[in-house]
């Protein structure tokens, strides 16, 4: 190979993705760890608020229950869209781009909904709120796949959804703190803070770059490999070393088509797979977070107090699932990981379910509330990783919005368990949702873990790979 043609293939993808897995974790990265766990905290602080906050809504908006019914559905069916719209346009037009877009959307929509006073405006409001949270969400998850290196890319996700187990309790909390001392529009000051969101933004352009993988994948190498070249300098000038960089051949990286890929028998049964798998975690999930403290006052008799003291310590302890994860996540195939934390999800919901004594029910609801949020965390790290580069934004948004749609299918699902067979029918119900479809998973899921995000899509097309990558045992 004669010099100008060596080098030239050193400015190639496959050499950009390569040099990309091999940095080490710099000051940099941990820049955008805090930027990323800021919009996701104020997501679901946006999320969360409502369901404490509904009565007063009511009462200050003079909106019966139906219509705050409709309202608070409306943002979820919001997230749906959200999820594949931000996807596609994501892939179009850039993870940052998309990333401040959707930021931008839910924050005025937390603001129109502090403002709003009648059906129509709150409806629009919290439609377009869960278009921009979930649009958001699953872009930030992207871009998380394509910019940290693999062997800290599950990691990180534990860190950034660290933002769920922390901020429910501070929620409820801020909640029970203000409404009670506070006047009829004391929700709409609350909602108002969901706009701080447009804060972040200037931070974002000036602190996070678009994506490499992404603009290689545009053709725009020579800025994607002027980043790459900053961090690698930025490694160095701290006294890090860098190893060596073993790309994969450059044909197994060339650029995709989108119809190419979904094309693809693997790619279409790997999206079946993951987004049945994660519908049903979602359903268990919220099958059992929706109606948890109906369950206990309606079926074991406990008074309000005393169950809304279980569910906020049961928020506390959750608060350990981020640092279980952070354990666990690159430590494991992620699909054994989901599989596994999936039962351990589902044993105590059996002994919520049929268990008379108050001890076990508690630790079956603390234990429940752990495992189950490191299952998300290990979804959010794995739908992701498991699309190639130039369908990941569109792929991942289909996955997200399908599993989604099991929140939307809880609420009637779960009314209608209860309300036919009882506690133990609802709990055992949801502890099947989570082991029946998330086994499929396990073996026909792909393996993600530790391994180059090029080296799975080449994989998913069909491709032979030859590609080096760290072995995470099942």
């Amino acid at each position: 190979m004669s010099v100008q043609a060596a080098a030239e293939s050193e400015r190639s993808t496959a050499w950009l993705v390569a040099r990309m897995d091999r940095l080490p974790v710099l000051g940099t990265h941990i820049v955008w760890v805090v930027l990323l766990t800021a919009n996701l905290t104020i997501d679901y602080y946006d999320n969360a608020l409502f369901a404490y906050v509904l009565p007063q809504i009511m009462a200050d908006t003079g909106m019966d229950l139906a219509q705050v019914g409709v309202i608070s559905s409306a943002f979820f069916v919001g997230m749906i869209f959200g999820a594949i719209i931000g996807g596609r346009l994501a892939d179009r037009y850039g993870r940052r781009t998309v990333m401040v877009f959707a930021t931008a959307v839910y924050s005025i929509g937390a603001i129109v909904t502090a403002m709003g006073s009648d059906f129509t405006t709150m409806f629009l409001a919290r439609l377009f709120t869960g278009i921009g949270v979930q649009a958001a969400t699953s872009v930030l998850l992207v871009y998380i796949a394509e910019m940290f290196p693999g062997k800290i890319r599950g990691r990180v996700v534990a860190i950034v959804t660290a933002a769920f187990a922390v901020v429910a309790p501070l929620v409820g909390y801020l909640a029970m703190v203000t409404i009670p001392n506070g006047g009829p529009g004391t929700w709409r000051m609350l909602f108002s803070w969901g706009g701080f969101g447009l804060v972040l933004i200037p931070f974002v352009l000036m602190l996070m770059p678009e994506s490499v993988r992404w603009q290689a994948s545009r053709g725009k190498i020579d800025q994607a490999f002027a980043l790459l070249e900053k961090l690698e300098a930025r490694a160095v000038a701290s006294g890090k070393q860098l190893v060596e960089a073993k790309p994969m051949a450059e044909s197994k990286v060339r650029e995709l088509s989108l119809r190419e890929i979904f094309r693809s028998p693997r790619i279409i049964r790997t999206i079946v797979v993951i987004s049945l798998a994660y519908f049903g975690t979602t359903l268990g999930l919220y099958m059992v977070s929706n109606y948890q403290i109906y369950v206990l006052i309606d079926a074991l008799g406990f008074d309000e107090t005393k169950s809304y003291s279980w569910a906020t310590l049961w928020g506390v302890i959750a608060i350990a699932a981020p640092f279980l994860a952070l354990l666990v996540m690159d430590r494991f195939e992620r699909r054994t990981l989901i599989f596994i934390t999936s039962v351990l999800s589902a044993v105590p919901l059996i002994f919520f379910g049929i268990s008379t004594s108050d001890w076990v029910i508690f630790v079956a609801g603390a234990f429940w509330g752990v495992f189950a949020s490191v299952v998300v965390s290990a979804f959010y790290a794995y739908i992701p990783e498991s699309m190639p580069t130039e369908a990941r934004g569109l792929g991942s948004g289909i996955m997200i919005s399908v599993g989604r749609s099991g929140g939307v299918v809880a609420g009637v699902l779960g009314a209608a368990l209860y309300s036919g067979g009882g506690r133990a029918t609802l709990m055992i119900v949801s502890a099947i949702a989570y082991v029946l479809f998330t086994v499929v998973l396990l073996f026909l899921g792909p393996r993600t873990t530790g391994r180059s995000l090029e080296s799975v899509a080449a994989e998913e097309i069909g491709l032979k790979t030859e590609v080096n990558q760290v072995v995470v045992p099942e």
